[in-house]
């Protein structure tokens, strides 16, 4: 079970709590985020709560809210690509992130919480690599994914998706620029 938090690059990863669920559940059917997730049905307020109560007793995935100065702007999470695979022993993960405060949107913000939750597994988990698949419509979590130093190892055409792998040492070539950035002392 999730105990982790952290803060790292202006922003600080919780785990989710039954009092996040209306937040998360508001963020997750707006229809731009709604479009870009592989299932794109609106979520009711009893398949979020039993979403919630599903997660808080795996290993195998972890989520966290995200805030910045206080203030929730989004969500996190990891899973193993292993089913039942504990994510503090897999090899490879799969993250995700929805940033759901549309002032953070499209801000160089949003790298914030990758870079801290990836930061996290490289030193405390066994994680050797990250796997991402990505709507192939979604051309700005490609981007985004790039910015990280994943790489395009597949592409399935029937399902309109690209799959993308990134490994510690191409994380740490492409994201030095975006870790000093985000480093930097805030202001008040």
């Amino acid at each position: 079970m999730n105990n982790a938090t952290f803060t790292k690059y202006q922003v600080t990863l919780t785990p989710i709590a039954k009092v996040h669920q209306p937040i998360l559940r508001q963020w997750r059917n707006t229809p731009d985020i709604q479009r870009q997730m592989l299932s794109t049905h609106y979520i009711s307020e009893a398949e979020q709560m039993a979403w919630f109560e599903r997660i808080n007793t795996v290993d195998f995935e972890w989520h966290w809210v995200v805030a910045y100065k206080g203030e929730l702007v989004g969500s996190a999470n990891i899973r193993s690509v292993i089913k039942g695979e504990s994510v503090n022993i897999a090899k490879t993960l799969e993250a995700g992130l929805y940033i759901g405060d549309p002032r953070y949107k499209n801000n160089i913000l949003a790298f914030a919480p990758t870079l801290a939750m990836y930061d996290f597994c490289f030193s405390e988990f066994e994680t050797q690599e990250f796997k991402a698949v990505v709507k192939a419509t979604n051309t700005a979590a490609m981007h985004y994914n790039q910015k990280l130093g994943y790489k395009v190892v597949g592409t399935d055409t029937e399902k309109s998706v690209i799959a993308m792998s990134l490994t510690y040492d191409d994380y740490q070539r492409s994201t030095t620029t975006l870790k000093q950035f985000l480093s930097r002392p805030t202001r008040k």
